[in-house]
């Protein structure tokens, strides 16, 4: 395969290269049209290069943004679908630096452009209609116009008229294309106005009105083809000045007011390119600010809506700023919020009173219906004397203090119960000792003390273990018949009559539990209800019974209940009114239980004890 010649590159990296010198004959040209179609038809700038196989992998370069023929240009035999990017070969890879992927323009941007043009016309629209006006306030004033210059004038500034109705509908079309438009608008004003300049020498001031039209075109196309129009405003000026001295109309006297015009249109050019450019510059500046701005905006709303906290905005007269959805619930507001109208004084009139009283800074505690909140009220530093309440749900975090010492508690005796398990075996094996050589009624009755609490100590040491190792799960599924067979066992292995336990079971029961979880949980709650029962008939109730995808397992007795004093220690390590407990077993049970995802909880009531294990149910 024949080689490309090497590539030229031009300013700022860009290959100029236009390949082979035969690719521009064109004749050549025609017969790869006849052969490839529309492939070869393109300017060798726009065609693919010719990629030289030298029996290597082929490499290919960065992405780079291409432009393509208009289709007008293409013509029906090269219609083709419009490539936006395509791989550049090794040897190119400067174009990607050169010419970068500008930034998406936003929605508004286009709109902006054909509203500034349309604005532009309809200055262009009243001019035309002064100039009208004055033709036919003027019309045959010797002083001011030539023989039949009159006539003349007023049919250029009909025309004028006509032309920037015509424009006003291209414009609300948007076709031909913006650029097209705005330099057909931009000409046509040079043309006819240096056609009317042509009618009398003394309109030669009018050439100013390009001034304003170059400026505008300028302002309005965003700094393209600004000196294009200067230049072509001059050479049209400097064509009728020319004219108007070879039929001596005027002299060469008027050549520096020309010059002097045609330096004014330049020097509009430039200024109007580089406020262009410099107003570019602001707008992508606050675009970039505003896009970032509503970054953080979307970031604080997520962080609020998120949080767990209530977060409260209102300006000084109590009116609402900002209501976040978790102190709405917090609060047990259901009403609608509409920020800005809606007073703190109507949804949540104590806390309207505490936000009047609490200092600046400092927190205080609101008692509602749902939970205890602290509140915390933080100046924003604003003229309004606008506010943020922090409302923080203060048994959660009171839970999360005692949830942290329980865990230490927990790691502390874990330690201990295996320091104090050697020892424990020891005087276990000992008192056996002692009970073989007891010699009457006092030393057995020692001996039995001892073991009894040795049992004890024992039974403490294996708890503390097992809470220990309560995450180890090893969850298996469980339905009503093994959890019937379960709750079996436990009542053979406590010896507890099968009249005294009812279990009602609803159908399909399914869940998930770690079994040696589940059977030491049971234990506990059976034998608890079975040491404070009445011990006849139906003393236990045991029932399971699932509320939507919950599944709810009810162990109670017919016992005196527990105190409201002793509610809130219930679930507490060490506490117990019987001398023969260790103070575990429900401690045990619940972070058994939540090592599950389950909760276990206590339901106040008359009638005795009931505890409530809720767990998912298993669809």
């Amino acid at each position: 395969m024949k080689r490309r010649a090497p590539a030229s590159e031009g300013i700022l990296g860009v290959d100029l290269s236009f390949g082979d010198p035969r690719d521009q004959d064109p004749v050549a040209d025609r017969r790869r049209i006849r052969r490839r179609g529309a492939a070869a038809h393109l300017p060798a700038f726009d065609r693919p290069p010719v990629v030289v196989d030298q029996g290597q992998g082929r490499r290919h370069g960065e992405m780079r943004p291409l432009r393509g023929e208009p289709a007008a240009q293409r013509g029906d035999l090269f219609r083709r679908r419009l490539l936006l990017h395509a791989r550049t070969p090794a040897h190119r890879q400067k174009m990607s630096l050169a010419a970068p992927m500008p930034r998406p323009p936003t929605p508004g941007y286009f709109a902006s452009h054909w509203r500034s043009l349309d604005y532009f016309n309809l200055y262009r629209l009243t001019l035309a209609a002064a100039l009208v006006f004055g033709a036919q306030m003027f019309y045959g004033d010797a002083s001011l116009f030539r023989s039949d210059a009159a006539e003349r004038f007023q049919i250029i500034a009909y025309g004028y008229l006509v032309a920037a109705a015509l424009f006003i509908l291209g414009v609300r079309a948007r076709w031909p294309r913006f650029d097209v438009q705005l330099t057909i608008h931009i000409f046509a004003d040079i043309v006819l106005v240096t056609l009317m300049m042509s009618t009398s020498e003394r309109l030669a001031g009018m050439g100013l009105l390009l001034v304003i039209s170059i400026a505008s075109g300028g302002l309005v196309g965003r700094g393209r083809l600004t000196l294009l129009y200067a230049a072509v405003a001059s050479i049209a000026v400097l064509l009728q000045h020319a004219v108007s001295i070879l039929q001596g109309g005027q002299g060469t006297d008027s050549l520096l007011q020309i010059a002097l015009l045609c330096m004014g249109y330049f020097a509009i050019g430039i200024l109007a390119h580089a406020l262009t450019q410099r107003a570019l510059q602001s707008e992508r500046l606050a675009q970039q600010q505003a896009d970032e701005l509503a970054l953080l905006n979307r970031i604080n709303a997520l962080a609020i809506e998120n949080s767990p906290d209530g977060l409260l905005a209102i300006r000084g007269d109590g009116v609402l700023r900002h209501a976040s959805p978790r102190a709405l619930s917090l609060l047990g507001v259901t009403a609608p919020i509409r920020p800005g109208l809606t007073r703190l004084d109507t949804c949540a009139p104590a806390l309207a009173q505490l936000a009047q009283r609490v200092e600046r800074g400092s927190t205080a505690v609101l008692d509602t219906p749902l939970a205890r909140l602290r509140v915390r009220c933080i100046p924003l530093g604003i003229p309004d004397d606008s506010r943020v309440l922090v409302l923080e749900d203060q048994s959660q975090a009171e839970q999360a203090a005692q949830r942290l010492k329980l865990a230490a508690l927990g790691r502390l005796t874990a330690n201990i119960a295996h320091e104090i398990r050697n020892p424990l075996s020891a005087i276990t094996q000992a008192a056996q000792l002692l009970q073989e050589d007891a010699q009457g009624p006092t030393q057995t009755r020692l001996v039995a003390i001892i073991e009894n609490n040795a049992r004890r100590l024992d039974r403490l040491v294996e708890e503390v273990l097992t809470l220990n190792r309560r995450d180890r799960l090893r969850p298996v599924r469980i339905d009503g018949a093994a959890l019937g067979a379960m709750i079996d066992e436990l009542r053979q292995t406590e010896e507890i009559p099968a009249t005294a336990v009812i279990v009602e079971m609803a159908e399909n029961v399914r869940f998930h539990f770690d079994a040696d979880h589940l059977r030491q949980i049971l234990w506990n709650l059976l034998r608890n209800a079975w040491r404070f029962s009445t011990r006849a008939a139906g003393s236990i109730r045991v029932s399971a019974r699932t509320v939507g995808e919950t599944l709810q397992l009810d162990i109670a007795d017919d016992g005196p209940g527990v105190s409201p004093e002793q509610q809130g220690k219930l679930f507490e390590p060490f506490c117990t009114t019987d001398a023969q407990g260790t103070g575990l077993g429900l401690f045990l049970a619940r972070e058994l239980a939540e090592a599950n995802r389950a909760a276990l909880v206590y339901l106040p009531g008359a009638g005795g004890a009931n505890f409530r294990l809720s767990l998912r149910q298993d669809t």
